[in-house]
């Protein structure tokens, strides 16, 4: 069960404060927080607690765990310290018991189903909660309920006190541990990168992109559009000076409007001009140099469903990539003029002679692609 109960905070911790209020001197309620902290001394982390009975205050605790570690793994500690020192106070049959915690991640914990870091505090509140009947309940942080504020100030004393319990405390936790790897290995790749991305092309360079391990964003591009965007990238596509490098003499290197095909002419050619009201991140006119277009073009790599975006609202490529002859190169079959032999098992056109078979069509070298016919880079 959530332990929210779909409330909003503001109403949950009325809710608390009245119900807090009503209850009688024999019930114990344990508020627990924890705190992580930096300063010119270095990162503290650490736990406090406060036991009332009825609404008086009757126990107070608070201490530091190894600074390898976060403020759950405080918060889980804190929550098993307080319960500890509750059930050293003098009770009766009829006592009631609450742990009353801010964080419902820990909570979600307390209940079953311990994380892995700080694994332990939760097992053993797992056999006390079970044993002395313990009840949970969530009690809003920063709404102003008397116990949380105490618990508070108590975990940030506790954090700067330097004082660790000995036992379990002073070990680092899973996530402590955790974050330090995380950290070295995003070092690692930086460093990495700083070195070897001086290596790459100066055209790949301008576009400063980082390196990242997670997967690309753009990888949910359609393949179309992904193509386009690794081109424009790299510089590696359908662009005069990439044609002139690998000597692709049949090549087409001149948009329909005239002028050449470079990565950044699909901010400036007319077409794409035509479409401006409509641009994503439109700036407040259309790129007029080299440096306007580059930036604009930046803005569209760093975020692709933007590019996405700008490349069906200007159907720039789809212009660009027009043959001489004024037919796209990426006409699909369905709509493509048909230019093949007629089959000899289809009826003749009224008009038609009937024709024999007609032999195939002599198979071409893949060292030797058919002369005349443009190559999509």
């Amino acid at each position: 069960m959530d332990p929210t109960m779909g409330i909003d905070k503001e109403t949950a911790a009325a809710s608390f404060t009245d119900w807090w209020n009503a209850l009688p001197p024999n019930t114990i309620t344990i508020f627990s927080d924890g705190s992580e902290s930096y300063d010119d001394m270095g990162k503290h982390v650490g736990y406090g607690y406060a036991i009332y009975q009825g609404q008086t205050l009757a126990a107070t605790g608070k201490g530091a765990i190894n600074t390898l570690s976060h403020v759950f793994d405080a918060e889980a500690i804190g929550a098993l310290k307080g319960l500890q020192k509750a059930l050293t106070l003098p009770s009766d049959a009829d006592t009631e018991r609450w742990l009353c915690i801010d964080s419902t991640s820990v909570i979600w914990c307390k209940r079953a189903n311990a994380s892995d870091t700080s694994q332990w505090a939760f097992l053993e509140s797992h056999r006390l909660i079970d044993r002395h009947a313990v009840n949970i309940r969530w009690s809003p942080g920063h709404q102003g309920i008397i116990g949380n504020e105490a618990a508070d100030e108590l975990a940030d004393a506790g954090a700067k006190s330097g004082i660790v319990d000995p036992g379990l405390t002073t070990q680092p936790t899973i996530s402590g541990i955790g974050s330090i790897a995380r950290g070295l290995a995003r070092n690692a790749t930086s460093d990495w990168w700083y070195k070897n991305k001086s290596t790459l092309s100066g055209g790949y360079r301008q576009w400063q992109l980082d390196y990242a391990l997670k997967e690309p964003i753009e990888l949910h591009l359609p393949r179309p559009t992904l193509h386009r965007l690794l081109a424009l990238r790299s510089r590696h596509g359908d662009f005069e000076a990439y044609h002139r490098r690998f000597k692709h003499e049949d090549a087409e290197t001149h948009c329909p409007c005239g002028k050449a095909k470079t990565p950044e002419h699909l901010v400036f050619c007319e077409i794409s001009v035509r479409r401006f009201h409509s641009w994503p991140l439109k700036p407040t006119r259309p790129p007029t140099n080299a440096g306007e277009g580059h930036d604009y073009i930046r803005q569209l790599l760093d975020r692709p469903q933007e590019f996405e975006r700008f490349v069906t609202t200007t159907r720039y490529f789809k212009f660009c990539n027009q043959e001489p002859n004024g037919t796209p190169d990426n006409v699909p079959p369905s709509v493509a003029p048909d230019l093949s032999p007629p089959s000899p098992l289809s009826p003749p056109l009224p008009s038609q002679p009937i024709l024999s078979p007609s032999p195939p069509p002599p198979t071409l070298s893949p060292l030797h692609p058919e002369p005349n016919l443009r190559r999509d880079l």
